[in-house]
This record gives structure tokens, sequence and C-alpha cells, in this order.
């Protein structure tokens, strides 16, 4: 039986063999945002499709739950990195109903680690983290609403930049709209 790692090489080689990806695409995204949304599988192509984004259109940020915490966190600098970078002019936070992070907690999640093994001392040294992480997040339209509050008070985007916030069903790829970033400028 095949590993995954055979499938996905397997599937890379034919993947090569018929497609050919000849031309160039510029890492500047085209339509000139960026896109920050969710890791959720069920978003995979969906996102896409349902927002119309191709390849080379927009920057592309995934994290669980849309998440965005501390003031200068990994996402935050990447997002940062899309505007004095790559040039982008408007952000986009997309959440999804039926979130899997709103459905858990630290509890939950230090729960599973312990089980597997990871000592009390090593989840000490983590557990305020994954409290201040997972806890509060119980709703994801709440949550999208939240992360564009935090980044328009972050010094370091600038005002002329919209921040829109939508949400949107993984099921149907249907998009509610919660923020339009065009009306806070």
């Amino acid at each position: 039986m095949a590993t995954l790692l055979q499938e996905i090489l397997t599937n890379n080689y034919e993947f090569l063999a018929n497609n050919k990806c000849t031309k160039e695409i510029s890492k500047y995204p085209q339509k000139k945002f960026a896109l920050l949304t969710c890791m959720d599988t069920r978003l995979v192509e969906l996102i896409n499709k349902a927002l119309g984004i191709h390849r080379g259109d927009a920057k592309i940020i995934q994290n669980a739950g849309t998440s965005l915490i501390g003031e200068m966190g990994e996402t935050v600098k990447s997002l940062l990195l899309t505007i004095y970078v790559f040039d982008i002019k408007e952000i986009f936070i997309v959440g999804h109903y039926d979130c899997g992070v709103a459905l858990t907690s630290s509890k939950d999640i230090l729960h599973n680690m312990r089980s597997r093994g990871v000592s009390e001392q090593q989840l000490k040294l983590i557990e305020k983290d994954f409290q201040v992480w997972l806890d509060p997040y119980t709703d994801p339209a709440k949550n999208v609403l939240t992360v564009i509050k935090k980044l328009k008070a972050n010094p370091f985007i600038p005002n002329d930049i919209p921040i829109h916030g939508l949400i949107i069903d993984p099921h149907t790829g249907k998009l509610d709209l919660l923020a339009d970033g065009y009306k806070e400028i």
C-alpha cells in the first residue's frame, strides 16, 4: 500500500506531465489584496472559487480560526509584509460558520496533548497562551469583527487600507458581509 507521501509525489509527477505552468506569474498580487482566512479543510478550493480568486491574484494567509493573537504576532507581520513589500491595497478577513476553533477550548487541547505524552511541566509553559487564544473564541462572526478592530487599532496598518469582514458557509460557499471597509475610510 502506498503511503500518503508516495501518493502526493505520484500526483505531482502526473500534474507536471499534464500541466505546463510556463507562464510566469508575479509575486505581487494582481488584485492587490490580502486575504486572512481559516485553515479549515472545507475551504480548500472553495474559498478561492467563492471569491473569484485565481493564481497570482492575492496574498492568502491561513491559520486556525482566522486568528489574530498579539499586536505583532506572525499573522500581523505577514499582513505588514503584504502592505509594505507587496503593495496590497485592501485586506479581507473571511471567517466561516461551523468553525472547529469555536467548538474547542484550551482544556480540550491541553487534555489531548497530555494524553499524547506531553509533560505537565511543558503544558504549564503554554497553558496561558492557549487560554488567551482559544477560550474567548466562541463565535466566528464576532471573531472576524474583533480581528478587524485589532487591525484598525494597529499603528502600523495605514488608515487608507480598507479592512473588510465576511463569513463564508463552508458547505455552499455563500458569503455574508459583516463589515464594509470602504465605509470606514
